[in-house]
């Protein structure tokens, strides 16, 4: 009996060390996926910098020949570079949006990284038991 109970507490220590490096393998993978996917996102991101740098020396050269047409206000033609630049400077507020918005970016992403490599995992695991996951309409 004590070594029918040993065996089985062997048997049992070893699966659960199997599962825990398992665990671990599996999880070292994740992360290394979640590296990747924020490395190659920091990459993207500093490839903006220089356009945002471009984007606000283009928006103090408008502001200073905007300045210069205050100057020469009253002709027809200094009127319709008022306009033109009031649309250059439209456009530049919204490119400026936009920078704005991808900036936020690698956060959403890395967030996306993770659900997609925990819900891998998930799935992984129920394969490897040979569980199939819940479906939507149970």
């Amino acid at each position: 009996m004590k070594k029918t109970l040993k065996d089985l507490f062997l048997a049992f220590l070893n699966a659960t060390l199997i599962l825990v490096a398992l665990c671990l393998f599996l999880g070292w993978r994740m992360m290394a996926t979640v590296d990747t996917v924020s490395e190659r996102v920091s990459a993207g991101i500093a490839e903006l910098a220089p356009l945002r740098d471009e984007v606000a020396g283009v928006r103090a050269e408008l502001s200073g020949l905007r300045a210069d047409l205050g100057a020469a206000q009253g002709t027809e033609a200094a009127e319709r570079l008022k306009n033109r630049l009031d649309g250059l400077e439209t456009r530049l507020e919204g490119m400026q949006a936009r920078m704005t918005n991808l900036a936020t970016l690698p956060d959403q992403l890395l967030d996306r990284a993770f659900e997609t490599a925990a819900d891998r995992l998930v799935r992984g695991l129920s394969e490897l038991r040979g569980c199939q996951p819940a479906s939507d309409g149970a």
